[in-house]
């Protein structure tokens, strides 16, 4: 590849892994395009190795509780089908944790 295409490529953002559809998509297909700057601060924000930074919802999910699965991915995963964009990493994050609910709300009968 020559220098000169990789100069017209635009420089890929940290949640853009290029083997994924970038996370930023339903958003802007839902007319809410998520700006430059929300994106840098969301990148510095995500779980690294022995961060102790988590999430509610991972936070229950680890400790077996329930969680708002179904408010938060179930919803986000239902918008971006709406609009076309696929979320396969979102859908199976939120297929498992759908499954743990299952488990939960059962044991607790």
């Amino acid at each position: 590849m020559s220098t000169e295409n990789q100069r017209e490529r635009p420089t890929p953002h940290p949640l853009d892994p290029p083997s994924s559809p970038r996370p930023a998509r339903p958003f802007e297909a839902s007319g809410f395009p998520l700006p430059r700057t929300t994106l840098d601060s969301t990148a510095a924000t995500v779980p690294r190795q022995g961060s102790d930074f988590g999430s509610s919802m991972s936070r229950a999910a680890m400790a077996g509780l329930p969680t708002e699965v179904e408010h938060i991915l179930g919803d986000f995963t239902a918008r971006a089908r709406a609009h076309g964009v696929a979320t396969p990493l979102l859908d199976l994050a939120t297929l498992q944790l759908r499954v743990d609910e299952r488990r939960l709300s059962s044991a607790v009968r």
